[in-house]
């Protein structure tokens, strides 16, 4: 299953990173607010929804639409000696990532049972593949360059939030 990682390095304290973080993250939405049919204001509004402590973090992507292999975005904001190391770790739901296993596992027996619908089987492997990595790589990357211009934004140099969130859409 999908799992992107990657690390920043920044010469500032984690207070200030995680500062950074909260700039461009806000809450998610309540159940209620999640099954309205109103069109949001894009306007202004920061590109990750989620919680950001002062040592972690847990976010996702605030998209239109729906993605099942949305990357789940979970970092670390551990302190070094010459500032801040933001360990992030990306990966799908655990629910897609299950109901992905089971669709491998159904399709990977068909294919080693020797069924007769064996060009079947195999476009269906593929269009699995192809279906989770369409899904997550290009909205992983999307994340990690965001993740990463937020931290090292120097215009947020202390626990002031400064939200000037029209640069990271």
């Amino acid at each position: 299953m999908p799992l992107y990682s990657f690390q920043v390095d920044v010469n500032v304290p984690p207070r200030v990173v995680a500062e950074r973080l909260r700039a461009v993250v806000s809450e998610a939405p309540s159940s209620w607010e999640s099954l309205s049919w109103r069109s949001r204001d894009d306007s202004g509004s920061p590109p990750f929804i989620g919680t950001v402590r002062e040592e972690s973090f847990r976010i996702r992507r605030d998209i239109r639409g729906r993605n099942s292999f949305l990357p789940r975005v979970w970092g670390r904001i551990v302190a070094t000696p010459t500032g801040t190391r933001v360990k992030v770790t990306m990966f799908i739901h655990p629910f897609a990532a299950i109901f992905m296993a089971f669709w491998f596992g159904m399709v990977g027996n068909g294919i080693v049972n020797g069924n007769g619908a064996f060009p079947i089987l195999i476009g269906m492997l593929i269009f699995g593949v192809v279906l989770v990595a369409w899904g997550f790589y290009p909205e992983a990357t999307k994340a990690r360059r965001l993740i990463t211009d937020a931290v090292l934004n120097s215009a947020i140099t202390t626990a002031q939030a400064q939200t000037t969130i029209d640069a990271w859409r």
